[in-house]
């Protein structure tokens, strides 16, 4: 006699993107992970992401001086893939009570100001480089102390993403690195 199955059969199923079999699209490497119960029910679906190869990233994050709401932190990255990525979004894996936007300061009239952006073109085998007083990543929901590290999750427009640990260097770093920056900061 055979017993019934218990638990839950878990299966991966390629995200087609409404596109044909074999389109370029549903080679994305996205994957839908579904859970089926013993009774042969869908019991719960979530998309994992592939990983982005080809693809050196390094980084660091500063500590939050005392009563700063939001904190910065900065990425590398150098495609060795040869084919233009998107850098679509910045994910908290470990917060998600957190957020993160990416940021670029731009000089005006004698000003630094910070303007979110949606997005970073990585230029097929080109590099990018965040760095105090240019683009950046604001980190909201997370208190950066030295001495610890931020997990960040880089999510790609094609589907594909790049865990990430940023040591969080403490406050003499943040001296060194905006020493060179005289203006003054606006968000808006």
């Amino acid at each position: 006699m055979k017993r019934p199955l218990s638990g839950f059969i878990y299966c991966a199923l390629p995200i087609l993107l409404g596109a044909p079999i074999g389109n370029a699209a549903a080679s994305s490497g996205a994957v839908a992970v579904v859970s089926v119960n013993n009774h042969g029910q869908m019991a719960k679906e979530t998309t994992v992401l592939a990983v982005a190869e080809d693809l050196e990233a390094n980084g660091y994050a500063l500590e939050m001086p005392p009563g700063a709401p939001m904190g910065a932190a900065y990425v590398a990255l150098r495609d060795l893939s040869g084919n233009a990525r998107i850098l679509a979004r910045v994910e908290l894996p470990t917060h998600p009570e957190g957020k993160v936007e990416i940021h670029t300061t731009q000089q005006v009239d004698g000003v630094s100001r910070m303007r979110a952006l949606k997005k970073i073109t990585l230029p097929g085998n080109g590099a990018i480089e965040m760095r105090p007083g240019a683009t950046h990543l604001m980190v909201h929901g997370v208190k950066l102390k030295a001495g610890e590290s931020l997990p960040l999750r880089l999510v790609f427009a094609d589907g594909s993403a790049r865990e990430m640990q940023l040591p969080v260097y403490g406050r003499e770093r943040q001296k060194e690195t905006t020493d060179h920056d005289h203006g003054h900061h606006h968000h808006g």
